[in-house]
């Protein structure tokens, strides 16, 4: 009998390709000792390459039922902390909520999309929700997003996938926010002790009515009123001269944008989306350094107290003795924190980019402004203790701490 020898066969390595070496990457995990920011956006950029996504986004469930985005790629970081959902807002809040997948081919006409103008989401309308769950708990949302849809089942296994490794980081690496110092350029007005108010750029949920000329205009004229009489207020309260406040007014009372708001209304634009398109064109402005990008500032917060008021939904409340917490500070969002009892504001942008700082400059409160990591270390109702003289400013204080900031 002739014996059979088996030829022998070499194995086969895969083609080192870019959504192969991705993988790998993802499997390794992000680097110890790392920020969560910085490691959910590590995973989000691999996540991206696997998936052929321009954008993958992280978010986290934070206190209050918030969802927070912490990790991103495809949107640059200062958007990090700021954009902030409400569990079953939108459509990722819709995930979070249902604890399932959810998927839609063009957001734009879907009732559940939110907008946020500073992510210009448009671009990428074609949107892929994952939840991220531990032991049957939401931690987050996992989030893909393309110029086209549909996701296809093999995006939706990868995207389930990797869901557990992002929960497991948020699991470890959440950071308490304890005694955290930060520091930025204060204004010299001395010492605030608050709870953090995080002020949003969302324009409210979609509204598809085709309103009428005239109810735009109304809400026009009631935001620009309410804020020319806020300014009359703020006017009278000055310590010192202050040209931010009337570059505010001229701001609100710039009539191309009522007048480009009615065309497109005329054109057969519901009224809620002609606002979007315009805030959106707005933002995409915020480039601009100097007066340019102030006014750009000015405008878009004007923009979203006029969508706020023709859908019937109260503006942001801030209470006193609370912090504004924000990107930029805008004029608008300034002049009702101090009308409103505000003690102080934190922004992340340089003092420049915004015309609020100069305004709560004039008015006589404390503000540090280029604080760049304050979305990722402060939560809503955190409470903050900062030093506009030193620049410093402590999140979460410890009561030995906060008892010091008082004398």
């Amino acid at each position: 009998m002739i014996g059979v020898t088996n030829p022998r066969v070499p194995v086969q390595i895969p083609d080192r390709s870019a959504r192969v070496q991705a993988a790998l990457r993802f499997a390794a995990g992000a680097a110890p000792g790392g920020s969560l920011s910085s490691g959910l956006c590590y995973l989000c950029e691999q996540l991206a390459l696997m998936t052929a996504s321009p954008i993958a986004s992280a978010y986290v469930l934070e206190a209050g039922d918030e969802l927070v985005l912490r990790g991103t790629y495809g949107y640059g970081r200062e958007v990090l902390g700021e954009v902030r959902l409400k569990v079953g807002q939108g459509i990722t809040g819709t995930a979070v909520e249902t604890m399932r997948p959810v998927t839609v081919d063009d957001a734009r006409v879907s009732e559940q999309f939110e907008y946020f103008p500073q992510l210009a989401e448009e671009r990428f309308p074609a949107f892929l929700a994952v939840p991220l769950l531990s032991g049957g708990r939401p931690r987050g949302a996992l989030v893909l997003q393309r110029e086209s849809g549909p996701f296809s089942e093999d995006d939706l296994l990868v995207a389930v996938s990797a869901t557990r490794a992002l929960a497991a980081l948020i699991e470890t690496e959440r950071p308490a926010g304890a005694h955290l110092l930060l520091h930025g350029d204060g204004n010299h007005r001395g010492r605030a002790l608050g709870l953090a108010t995080l002020l949003s750029r969302a324009l409210p949920r979609r509204d598809t009515r085709r309103a009428p000329p005239g109810e735009l205009g109304a809400a026009f004229f009631e935001v620009r009123e309410e804020v020319l009489q806020l300014a009359d207020r703020a006017r009278a309260g000055l310590k010192e001269q202050c040209r931010e406040l009337e570059e505010i007014c001229s701001s609100l009372e710039d009539v191309r944008v009522e007048e480009r708001a009615q065309e497109h209304l005329k054109s057969g634009v519901p009224a809620s989306l002609a606002l979007e398109r315009i805030a959106g064109e707005v933002a995409r402005s915020l480039g601009n350094h100097g007066p340019a990008g102030r006014r750009a500032v000015d405008i878009e917060a004007f923009l979203g107290a006029v969508a706020h008021r023709l859908a019937a939904i109260d503006p942001q409340r801030v209470r006193r003795g609370e912090l504004l917490v924000s990107v930029h500070l805008p004029g608008v969002a300034a002049l009702r924190g101090w009308a409103s009892g505000a003690t102080g504001a934190i922004c992340a942008t340089p003092p420049d980019d915004s015309t609020g700082v100069r305004l709560l400059t004039a008015l006589g409160l404390p503000v540090v402004a280029g604080v760049r990591q304050i979305f990722e270390s402060v939560s809503q109702g955190d409470r903050v203790a900062m030093d506009s003289d030193s620049g410093d400013v402590v999140v979460n204080p410890s009561a030995a701490q906060a008892a010091a900031w008082r004398r």
